[in-house]
């Protein structure tokens, strides 16, 4: 038997219906293992908890499509709160200002990383964090080094121009628009 054949046959053993049939074979022994020494009331113990680990395995595969793939944990975009206008004005005017860069990298820079991760996820099914190519294309290549993995170079003595915080802004607005349905099929166009 040559070498391809042989991993083939060895990577098909554990299939799901197997180790499915194999779990029920021991979990059925198990059982009438328990009911001819125990008797009925340890047998129904056992049943009961049989259920509830299948009942569990079977929900934790079924929602295996609501987590993340890589990870196996929720896809949480914002960490802690929904950001909010509460503190922007303060915080605009603290980046334009004489130490702006310092305060635009430290603070305004990541509620705008935030904002435009759920904008990117919610609307067109980018990650910024994983797919910083595409990303790129749809904020802008005037735009992208001012909210892209590396801060920008701004020295401490600078802030942010308030024509690109208007920019930025305004391209977070237009990528935040719900798309329009697709005609054929009624389902979002992927932009």
């Amino acid at each position: 038997m040559n070498r391809s054949t042989t991993r083939t046959s060895q990577e098909n053993v554990f299939t799901l219906g197997r180790i499915g049939l194999l779990g029920g074979a021991v979990a059925g022994s198990g059982t009438l293992l328990v009911l001819l020494l125990d008797g009925a009331e340890a047998a129904g113990a056992v049943v009961a908890v049989l259920a509830a680990v299948a009942l569990f395995a079977a929900r934790y595969v079924a929602g295996a499509g609501a987590l993340d793939p890589a990870y196996r944990d929720e896809v949480r975009l914002l960490r802690a709160r929904s950001p909010g206008m509460g503190e922007w004005r303060r915080n605009v005017a603290a980046s334009t200002g004489p130490d702006g860069a310092l305060h635009y990298r430290a603070v305004l820079r990541t509620e705008l990383r935030h904002l435009y991760a759920a904008a990117l996820a919610e609307h067109h099914h980018v990650s910024l964090e994983r797919q910083p190519e595409r990303a790129a294309e749809l904020i802008g290549p005037q735009l992208w080094p001012w909210l892209g993995p590396v801060p920008p170079g701004a020295g401490p003595d600078g802030g942010i121009p308030v024509d690109v915080l208007r920019r930025l802004v305004d391209r977070l607005e237009a990528l935040d628009a719900p798309r329009a349905p697709s005609p054929r099929t009624g389902k979002d166009r992927a932009t």
